[in-house]
């Protein structure tokens, strides 16, 4: 993809998406976190930070950290996704309420702040 369609195409971005699904669906988390991470970067910079696309990617990186247990990283991915979808899709739409749920996870397993895990929930 690279090669045919530059490293900051949107179709190029995508599949970097895609490929750390997969590679942390395998357990291959470190691998999966350099990937989101180049995701991330790229889409951001050229799609905004806003943009659904990015907000997902930010969504796919917490969950990465939370599967490494990096729960601060986590946190602050899945808390920019919330965020995102708040701003782009609005506070009850769906795919927000997963953002809710996300933070709350971490929070809950995470950093044990029961208090605010319950909140969220």
């Amino acid at each position: 993809m690279e090669r045919a369609l530059g490293e900051e195409n949107e179709v190029t971005l995508a599949t970097l998406n895609e490929l750390g699904n997969e590679l942390e669906e395998n357990g291959r988390y470190e691998e999966a976190r350099v990937v989101h991470e180049r995701c991330l970067a790229g889409r951001t910079k050229v799609l905004g930070e806003n943009r659904k696309d990015t907000v997902l990617t930010s969504n796919n990186f917490g969950n990465v950290y939370l599967d490494l247990e990096d729960y601060e990283k986590a946190l602050e991915c899945f808390e920019r996704a919330l965020e995102g979808k708040e701003r782009t899709l609005g506070k009850n739409h769906p795919a927000t309420l997963v953002s809710v749920m996300n933070t709350a996870i971490v929070y809950h397993v995470g950093l044990k702040d029961y208090g605010k895990a319950e909140e969220l929930y």
